[in-house]
């Protein structure tokens, strides 16, 4: 299970969002009786009148479980996630609401609560990313779930085959460069992004594959800028030497004698 969380200073269009989306629906919510966007945001500001100084005053969280683990859970179940989350986040007495997106068949929750509690105190956000993808990554474990890090290795790997598999193929291509080795990358569907240095010389590699990417040393360790350009150049030049040998070898003359005219 992937967790994200950030601050944000306006609630009101985020929610709106994640509650007009299709397909989606409210899981949970404490101390907040709105509809709307505008209508909840109205209800946290009460409490951020409170406290005038925190501008980024709400925060936007989504729990992400893998595609398999997310079609076996209930909305019940999802219910009992968030709560679990929050519990852990120290977030649950914070005004909050949650919503199911089951768009693409891949369930996850939006999670908006309010950064300011009762007391006018605001939750400290230092390190809020790694905190929530750390919780989601515990919650992940104690509830049997696959992990960000385990997401993470099958996306690689998956990704990888397909990267190694169109490789083998374009290099037989005999590509003179690493420009015209992504080219050709690009007809099996794999785009490139090379990053250059003020030389115009290739020093970084990654591989995208529709919304997804993968840094190319991820794929391999001979998948570097550098290492790769080597295997470019090394394998152009040795298919470069046989095709010039057989251009200079000799051609057998014919043994067929020579007709003459009676």
């Amino acid at each position: 299970m992937i967790g994200k969380a950030k601050s944000i200073s306006h609630v009101s269009n985020a929610i709106n969002y994640a509650k007009n989306k299709k397909e989606a629906t409210e899981i949970s919510r404490h101390n907040i009786a709105g509809e709307t966007g505008r209508e909840i945001a109205q209800e946290f500001r009460v409490f951020q009148s409170l406290n005038a100084r925190c501008e980024r005053n709400s925060f936007s969280v989504v729990l992400s479980p893998s595609i398999p683990d997310g079609i076996n859970l209930s909305k019940e179940d999802f219910a009992k996630l968030a709560d679990d989350f929050l519990e852990r986040m120290k977030l649950k007495e914070h005004q909050y609401i949650s919503f199911l997106h089951s768009d693409k068949g891949h369930k996850h929750l939006h999670i908006f609560v309010n950064r300011i509690n009762s007391e006018g105190k605001a939750y400290k956000d230092h390190f809020i990313s790694k905190k929530a993808q750390w919780i989601a990554e515990c919650i992940a474990k104690d509830w049997g779930f696959t992990t960000a890090k385990e997401i993470q290795q099958q996306k690689e790997e998956r990704l990888s085959r397909q990267i190694i598999n169109a490789h083998t193929e374009v290099l037989s291509q005999m590509p003179g460069n690493i420009f015209e080795y992504a080219e050709q990358m690009n007809s099996f569907g794999i785009q490139m992004h090379l990053k250059q240095a003020s030389d115009g010389k290739v020093v970084g590699i990654k591989f995208q594959i529709g919304s997804e990417s993968i840094k190319a040393s991820s794929v391999h360790r001979s998948f570097s800028a550098a290492n790769l350009q080597k295997l470019i150049q090394k394998s152009f030049d040795s298919l470069s030497y046989t095709a010039q040998e057989r251009q200079k070898r000799p051609k057998i003359k014919s043994t067929r004698k020579p007709r003459f005219r009676i």
